[in-house]
Order: structure tokens, then sequence, then C-alpha cells
């Protein structure tokens, strides 16, 4: 039997391997399409390796910034709850103030009222004095 690759006959006691020149040729040919399919390889390992290298980068400067958000937002956040705190205060203080106000002027209010009443009432004993002196 005959191999197409090699010139091989099996038989008989000595075996002989005889290698073609037209089949060391396309052997020859297969190697080096393997060694460009190799190159091809390695370039290609090599560039996936770089774009995995940016992508890293990538995320890694997205996810800085992201920190460097979350901390502003952060120290936004405690500004605004201590001007909360403060603008709570100040409601407080105001509503008293304006409470204690709103007790005056009705004070005021009663004591005034009370002033005309009083007034009118002196006016009146003063008008029915006049009448009767004049009826005198």
């Amino acid at each position: 039997m005959t191999d197409p690759y090699y010139g091989y006959s099996g038989g008989g006691g000595g075996s002989s391997i005889t290698i073609s020149p037209v089949l060391a040729g396309e052997e020859n040919d297969q190697a080096m399409m393997r060694h460009g399919n190799d190159e091809r390889k390695k370039r290609r390992l090599v560039s996936n390796r770089e774009s995995a290298r940016r992508s890293r980068v990538r995320k890694q400067r997205r996810l800085d910034e992201l920190s460097s958000q979350v901390s502003e937002l952060r120290d936004t956040n405690q500004r605004l709850l201590v001007e909360l705190n403060h603008m709570i205060t100040k409601h407080a203080r105001i509503v008293k103030e304006n409470s204690q106000l709103r007790e005056e002027a009705s004070h005021l209010q009663k004591k005034l009222s009370e002033t005309v009443v009083m007034e009118l009432e002196e006016a009146e004993v003063a008008a029915a004095a006049a009448g009767t002196l004049e009826e005198a």
C-alpha cells in the first residue's frame, strides 16, 4: 500500500520512506500557511489584549469620574442639609414671633376698643351732665 504523501510501500522485511519533491513543496506551503496563521493569531491576540487594556482604562476613568461625582453630590447634600436645618430653625423662630405679634395686636385692639367705649361713655356722661346743667 502506498501513502499518497509518502513513498512508503509496506511489505517485506525492510521499510523505506521517501518524500517526493512535489509533496515536500506542499508541506512547505502548508507550514508557511500555518506560520502565517500563527502570525495572524498572534497579532489578533495582541490586538485583543490592547483593546481590553484600553477598555479597562476607559472603565477606570469612568469609575473615577463617577466617584468624583458621588463625592461632590454628598458634599452638596451635606451643605443643603445644614442650610435646611437653619431654615427650619429660622421658620420656627418667625412662627413664634408671628404668634407673639398676633397676641400683642389682639391685646392692643381689645385695649383700643375698651378705650373707645370708655371715651364714648364719658362723652355720654358729659353730655348728660351738660344737658342737666342747661335745664337748671
